[in-house]
């Protein structure tokens, strides 16, 4: 009895420790990773396509979408100060400043377009402008006479439907005239910045990016795969010009490194340019222009944060591939860069004799992406699509390594096709760790081995051919038709044409796809029953074999549609969730967990049995589950629109209670974006990790979860 009350103690004291917050008799905190700032007033942006630094240090950043609105972020001294206003699921490409003004090179609504609030898409291909809008330095808008859109500070050279191709890419001003980049119409307007006229225009093939000397001389990027094709590492390099006399376009042969793929350029004063690469080199050049233009000084370690000897990994002068540089009057240094798949990394220097010092840095390194913890890490090292994070001793996390090497391994999917892989679980096989992706839809099970920081392509099962929406890229040698699975058999990480095999599997629409726990992949038809793949050990490089005919049986009762698999190898148990006759999905809502989760025990066994049903919160068009994850002695869903978790005891089904987002992400989430994006880790203490997207502000949420089932001792 004495040793029983002791426990009871501890167990007090561990869940009214200081910090724990509590939510239907759970008690937990929240954390995140993937960015600089937890939401409320400040987050870093989802992306960034250039950069513009003031004479005062202040930084502009443009990008073409975020989530929550700050398609322009404004950024100082390591803090988020503002964003502008009005440019809310349009965005653009260019910003410049001069002249007391902001302009911003982007697309937006016409007049007559439906609202649309932050977290929200269109319903619909909307009419657009295309062209150049002014702006206050703090990013509010500035009307003049003959602007378009709902607030009149637009100068639009077109209308269409919503297109990014048609944006224009740049736009630089010395106060009084405004140069942009027309990529579309092959030319660069030239505007008066008091009337908002059109001047002239000069006649340039695919402009992306614009500079202005301190004397006036226009230089620009010309071509090179930017805007929509901003991530594509393999497009051509851009060529660089200068415009002369009579708007003369004359070609210039800057030495620069061999692989380098220029990416911005920026005038520190007359005769010394900045230049940015994008390139496997990803470095700063400081160039000489005077005369016979060469080189003064190379920043950042060749080959950025894929160089030797641990590719992948951060450091301040190991950059992601970069989209801007600048000086501020000071003479610190300022560089913004963008990994692979996106995202936003600015960072600051300043110079300490021969040397770089980094200042601050701000980072938005997640969207639409949930991470998994490393089963061997006790729950401190966790894994995205891309991602590699370390929890720290307060319990905050740092991002340490980008796994994705897009010059290395330029047909790794994770790159092509973001939306199909983001959907992490980490795996142990044989003692390597692997990465099983599946995406906002269904149709790959991507499978990546751990080198190092690097997650190298290894094995995917694909519902047929692949390809990306603009049919830029597919797998080489993939089955023109039917399903296939693709394994690196010579372990050099590209998909090869020897390389692929035809199986079986659901066909049309299906959501039940994962790796479990020993290798085996698994998927499940809505309708038409479950299948699985054996997994039968790793080859000489490291890549899982598995059985080409995959076992199938029919759909256990009482599911008439089946939407997620969970086997549990060691205790031979099944988790299924779906609809059934008596509670099905009403509201139309797709991809969805369902409405009923059950468990079956024995399930590889003549004796299986059905251990218990539990009915999930459903409410047509309101809330419904969208993710399903198990682990320990807990099963954890979530709901799409409020993105609560809630907690069952996986034991008998029953209800424990639910998490929301704490007061430390300031009790915020968008939406659940994709369908498996809720991971949960049992830690060696009792207590849990869950994981969960959380896309609005572009991060994870991270709950520490005491565990719920620890005043439950038994009398000894």
């Amino acid at each position: 009895m004495r040793k029983r009350n002791l426990l009871l103690i501890l167990l007090l004291l561990v869940v009214a420790a200081p910090g724990f917050a509590q939510q239907d008799g759970l008690k937990y905190t929240t954390s995140w990773l993937g960015n600089s700032f937890g939401g409320g007033p400040k987050w870093v942006q989802n992306f960034n396509e250039q950069m513009t630094v003031t004479p005062d240090g202040t930084v502009y950043m443009p990008s073409f979408w975020d989530e929550a609105g700050r398609d322009v972020g404004i950024y100082k001294n390591g803090d988020v100060i503002g964003k502008f206003d009005a440019t809310h699921m349009r965005g653009g490409f260019g910003l410049t400043v001069g002249g007391g003004y902001a302009y911003y090179a982007h697309t937006a609504a016409r007049e007559d377009a439906k609202e649309v609030k932050a977290g929200e898409a269109p319903s619909e291909k909307p009419m657009c402008y295309f062209g150049v809008s002014r702006y206050t330095l703090d990013g509010k808008v500035v009307p003049f006479a003959g602007g378009k859109t709902p607030f009149r500070n637009m100068l639009s050279f077109r209308e269409a439907p919503d297109n990014h191709e048609l944006i224009p890419q740049a736009a630089v001003t010395d106060g009084s005239s405004l140069y942009v980049a027309d990529t579309a119409q092959n030319r660069i307007l030239v505007i008066d910045t008091a009337s908002m006229k059109i001047l002239r225009e000069i006649s340039v093939p695919r402009p992306t990016r614009l500079a202005l000397s301190p004397t006036g001389e226009l230089w620009l990027l010309s071509g090179g795969g930017f805007g929509a094709e901003v991530y594509h590492y393999d497009a051509p390099a851009p060529l660089i010009f200068r415009v002369g006399t009579g708007d003369r376009v004359i070609r210039m042969n800057l030495p620069l490194p061999a692989g380098a793929k220029a990416s911005s350029l920026t005038f520190v004063s007359e005769h010394r340019l900045l230049v940015t690469d994008r390139g496997p080199n990803c470095q700063v050049y400081l160039l000489d222009i005077s005369r016979q233009p060469h080189m003064v000084e190379i920043i950042g370690v060749k080959g950025g944060m894929y160089a030797e000897p641990n590719p992948g990994s951060v450091g301040p002068l190991r950059f992601p591939p970069l989209t801007g540089a600048g000086f501020d009057a000071k003479g610190h240094l300022y560089i913004s860069a963008s990994p692979p798949r996106g995202g936003t990394v600015l960072r600051a220097f300043e110079r300490q004799g021969t040397a770089w010092k980094m200042l601050w840095e701000l980072t938005n390194t997640e969207f639409v992406d949930v991470a998994d913890a490393d089963p061997t890490s006790d729950g401190k090292i966790a894994y995205t699509a891309d991602g590699k994070y370390a929890r720290n001793a307060d319990g905050s996390w740092s991002w340490v390594a980008q796994t994705l090497d897009p010059f290395l391994y330029p047909d790794d999917m994770r790159q092509h096709l973001p939306g199909l892989q983001c959907g992490t679980e980490i795996r142990r096989l044989e003692g390597r760790t692997f990465l099983a992706l599946r995406g906002m839809w269904q149709g790959i099970l991507g499978i990546y081995r751990i080198d190092g920081d690097i997650a190298v392509p290894a094995a995917a099962l694909c519902s047929g051919p692949v390809k990306t929406e603009r049919g830029d890229w597919k797998p080489a040698g993939q089955p023109e038709k039917g399903r296939f699975l693709w394994r690196d058999a010579n372990g050099n990480g590209q998909m090869d044409h020897d390389e692929y095999t035809a199986t079986e599997g659901p066909e049309g629409e299906y959501w039940a796809s994962n790796m479990d726990s020993r290798g085996d992949l698994w998927q499940g038809g809505r309708d038409t029953g479950i299948w699985r793949w054996r997994f039968e050990g790793l080859d000489k490089n490291g890549i899982p074999k598995y059985a080409v005919k995959p076992d199938h049986e029919p759909m256990p009762a009482p599911f008439t549609d089946l939407l997620r698999t969970d086997y549990q190898p060691e205790t031979d148990v099944m988790y299924l969730t779906g609809q059934t006759k008596d509670r099905e999905i009403t509201g139309g809502e797709w991809g969805t967990a369902g409405t009923v989760v059950c468990r079956y025990d024995d399930w590889s066994k003549p004796t299986r049995r059905l251990h218990y049903r539990t009915d999930v919160p459903y409410e047509a068009g309101k809330t419904f589950m969208v993710s399903f994850a198990v682990a320990g002695e807990l099963f954890t869903v979530v709901d799409c629109k409020s993105a609560r978790v809630f907690v069952y005891d996986n034991r008998d089904g029953n209800p424990l209670g639910s998490l929301k987002p704490g007061p430390e992400v300031s009790g915020e989430s968008g939406w659940i974006d994709f369908r498996d994006a809720l991971r949960l880790t049992r830690l060696r203490s009792g207590d849990y990790a869950i994981f969960v997207e959380e896309d609005f502000k572009g991060k994870c949420l991270v709950y520490h979860l005491a565990d719920p089932l620890r005043r439950r001792f038994k009398t000894q």
